[in-house]
């Protein structure tokens, strides 16, 4: 016979397509901060961790997914950002082009994520 969760855990569990988003956005993003430098590597890590251990622990896999997604947007935001100003007039149109890329994946992992929240609350 096989456990079943119970109805509260269920609830509290992110949809496998925003978890699986908040991978692919956290694993893209460590790949191109290797580009941009050392630190930024390790920026998308709570977001990973955070997405892969919700199933597993709700209340604190939330937590680190919420935590790491604003933590990686302000990273992504002032770097990104900064890179796209940076180099808009010279020939680093690939720099440019990432750094775009990039800021359009976390906003959409972020509204993901935002409107994820909201169906849990509201449940």
């Amino acid at each position: 016979m096989a456990l079943e969760k119970s109805e509260p855990s269920k609830k509290q569990i992110v949809s496998e397509k925003t978890r699986w988003l908040a991978v692919a956005t956290g694993f893209l993003t460590a790949v191109a901060g290797t580009f941009a430098g050392g630190l930024f590597l390790v920026m998308p890590i709570p977001l990973i961790l955070g997405a892969v251990i919700q199933p597993r622990f709700p209340r604190v896999g939330r937590g680190l997914i919420c935590a790491g997604a604003l933590w990686l947007t302000f990273w992504v935001f002032d770097i990104g950002g900064f890179m796209v100003l940076e180099h808009r007039s010279t020939n680093h149109l690939g720099v440019v082009a990432l750094s775009i890329v990039l800021i359009l994946l976390v906003v959409l992992c972020d509204v993901a994520i935002l409107i994820e929240e909201l169906k849990l609350r509201r449940a």
